[in-house]
């Protein structure tokens, strides 16, 4: 009879070979050689990349003990590959039950602007920013404090003949789970255009920043280091490395 999967027997050299293999094979070859399915809801981080949690659980196990398993013979949920992989000193990205991923992954899925065929990173440069914020990270300020600031920073990523006013990217993030646009009394999100909440943003100065959910994230520095990581690493695929 097969002995049950003991995660902690994982350690960290032996998940780092696993993140090797991963990288040498891609996804796909990986998860069809070791006999895994790709992740729905838990990612594990590193690097500011995301890696199948259970199949690196997988595989590490077997770098750490020699005995290689599959999909079939462990969980992988919070309280198993997630609590022994973040016992290691990594983080496992995961959001709600009925969640694709946690706000980590959020940054992987999050729509951008484009034009004449380029991506803009204004979103990701504007979350880069915010999170190399003082503490409490960049909460809330109105647009006036920080719009020269935030001109500079845009302008070098600029897609078309000019960069956007700092305005845009700062309404647009509001689909983001890390941000938040405070709108004043009386005044309702559903059924204003972009270009409405733009100019009201600047005619009222609206406030915008990460959200508290965010800012609480972000004192773990683990945590912060991936975000960090996970910003700047879309920021080099949308606008090129050396302007990253």
């Amino acid at each position: 009879m097969t002995s049950p999967v003991n995660l902690a027997s994982i350690t960290r050299p032996a998940v780092l070979q696993a993140i090797a293999e991963y990288d040498e094979l891609g996804q796909a070859e990986f998860l069809r050689r070791r006999g895994f399915g790709e992740s729905r809801n838990f990612r594990l981080v590193y690097g500011g990349r995301f890696y199948d949690s259970k199949a690196i659980a997988g595989v590490a196990h077997g770098y750490a003990t020699g005995r290689f398993v599959d999909n079939s013979e462990f969980s992988g949920g919070l309280a198993t590959v997630a609590e022994s992989l973040n016992s290691l000193g990594f983080v496992v990205d995961h959001g709600g039950k009925h969640a694709r991923g946690g706000l980590l992954w959020d940054l992987e899925n999050t729509t951008v602007f484009t034009r004449g065929g380029k991506s803009a990173a204004y979103k990701f440069v504007v979350l880069r920013w915010a999170v190399d914020g003082p503490d409490p990270q960049r909460e809330p300020v109105p647009l006036s404090k920080v719009r020269v600031e935030l001109a500079a920073l845009l302008s070098p990523f600029a897609v078309g003949d000019s960069a956007p006013h700092p305005a845009d990217p700062r309404v647009a993030l509001r689909s983001s789970g890390w941000w938040t646009l405070e709108l004043p009394d009386g005044v309702k999100e559903e059924g204003l255009t972009h270009q409405q909440l733009r100019r009201l943003a600047i005619k009222e100065d609206l406030a915008a920043g990460l959200n508290e959910g965010v800012r609480e994230k972000l004192r773990d520095p683990l945590w912060r280091d991936e975000a960090t990581a996970v910003l700047t690493r879309r920021i080099s695929e949308l606008a090129g490395s050396s302007s990253a």
